[in-house]
């Protein structure tokens, strides 16, 4: 079974975590931590500096398996921006399905 198929099982079976906890995660969210200096992408653009300590998917990991180590598809960011992605509800959305 190759590594998207594997991904595509553990979104199914709603396991998830075990990527995370992969020796694969772990080694490309160092690589990417390092490569983007522990900056946080959005912070930057915005001309702040924030150190972050996570790695985040561009294109979410559910819905784009094939991009799940993808360096272009990967950003450092820090607690308060992967905080607003996940949980914020965005403006211009109604509801939960945004429309």
């Amino acid at each position: 079974m190759d590594q998207e198929e594997w991904i595509r099982q553990l979104i199914e079976n709603n396991r998830i975590h075990e990527f995370y906890n992969s020796p694969a995660w772990k080694r490309k969210k160092k690589q990417i931590l390092k490569d983007q200096h522990y900056e946080c992408q959005r912070c930057k653009a915005r001309g702040k500096y924030m150190r972050a300590r996570t790695v985040h998917h561009k294109k979410y990991l559910r819905t784009r398996p094939d991009l799940a180590l993808n360096d272009e598809n990967l950003e450092a960011i820090c607690d308060e921006c992967h905080y607003d992605e996940h949980h914020r509800r965005k403006p211009g959305f109604v509801n939960e399905e945004r429309w």
